[in-house]
């Protein structure tokens, strides 16, 4: 039984709308989101009873370990792929379920060669350098003796490759510009940005009102000395975390501002209230149970580290005097010096103008 044979004209207008597709796509959005439009292609116009993608996870000496993320197999015909499951496979004695995702991962081209009822029959190589996190493959599998893959089936998946390592790289590099890389939220310049876009607003409506907020970890320092800097690392990485979970629930923006500081935005929302959502947030910190590592990096099993954060709030209202974005966070700054001075673990709102 051979795999019915798809239409060229079919195909050509997919690509045509999948670069649509990926052009507008937010660029906020997760990597993976970019192979929705790729699979279903592979699925519906090249005619493939499963379509797949994975994340290229570690190559450890020749054990090439895959991690499966999406997977569209109506019929449930392909049991070894889960969403989810990592699979470990030799390069050098090469399954016959996974022979064209070996080819296609060390040629970094499409491999077609047919695998009669076994595995994927056709898998593309999508680049990213391992610091955007790295390749994927994806591909189609027909369960059947024979495939029968057209050229121009090929050339499809090998213009969907390209594209896709184009966009991707586009959207990391955009995101490099503007997200700070450990945490998760806006960099430095970004947020300060963000601060000084609020205020030209002011300028247009004068009877407006917001809040930043500047927050540190206590005693960072001690947590870099006496552990390492891998685990101060770890640290900011969860910080951002718990940030990053807040933000969709109680404030604007986040960014980390320096070091161990990180700025808060909160629009049209006053100091009285700004200060309750903060309190939660300081407690919900104290609450967690940071994970301890050793100094290899190694996360130790049921040790953690009890970490705290101390905060500044300042309102800008029309009569604050706040003319810059300099202003606004030095003021902040001065209330988060004080709850610092004052004991840590605490929240402080500015008293002056």
């Amino acid at each position: 039984m051979k795999k019915l044979k798809s239409n060229p004209k079919d195909i050509l207008t997919r690509l045509g709308k999948m670069s649509e597709f990926l052009i507008d796509l937010d660029p906020h959005a997760g990597k993976d989101d970019c192979f929705d439009f790729p699979l279903e292609i592979i699925r519906e116009n090249l005619l493939f009873d499963v379509s797949v993608l994975y994340k290229v996870s570690n190559i450890i000496e020749d054990c090439l370990i895959l991690e499966v993320v999406k997977v569209f197999d109506p019929d449930g015909r392909r049991l070894d792929l889960k969403e989810g499951r990592k699979l470990q496979i030799f390069m050098d004695n090469r399954d016959g379920r996974y022979l064209n995702e070996v080819i296609a991962f060390l040629t970094r081209k499409v491999s077609c060669v047919n695998v009669p009822g076994m595995g994927s029959d056709i898998i593309g190589y999508v680049y990213l350098p391992e610091s955007f996190g790295g390749a994927y493959l994806f591909g189609g599998d027909f369960y059947g003796k024979e495939s029968s893959i057209e050229d121009y089936e090929i050339a499809g998946v090998e213009i969907m490759c390209n594209f896709l390592s184009a966009i991707l790289l586009k959207t990391q590099f955009e995101r490099q510009a503007e997200y700070d890389n450990l945490t998760g939220l806006f960099n430095s310049a970004k947020i300060k940005f963000k601060v000084n876009t609020l205020l030209k607003r002011f300028q247009r409506k004068p009877d407006s009102k917001a809040c930043i907020v500047m927050g540190d970890i206590d005693f960072f320092k001690a947590v870099n000395d006496t552990h390492g800097h891998i685990q101060g690392d770890l640290v900011l990485k969860t910080m951002g975390k718990i940030l990053s979970t807040s933000l969709r629930e109680a404030f604007d923006m986040a960014g980390r501002y320096g070091g161990e500081e990180f700025l808060l935005i909160f629009d049209e929302t006053g100091k009285e209230e700004v200060y309750q959502i903060i309190e939660r947030l300081r407690k919900k910190i104290a609450q967690t149970q940071f994970k301890k590592t050793d100094k290899s990096g190694e996360v130790i099993e049921n040790q953690f580290l009890n970490i705290t954060m101390s905060f500044g709030i300042c309102e800008y209202h029309k009569n604050a005097d706040i003319k810059t974005e300099s202003d606004w966070i030095s003021r902040a700054d001065a209330a988060l010096y004080e709850s610092k001075k004052t004991g840590r673990n605490r929240t402080t709102i500015f008293k002056g103008h």
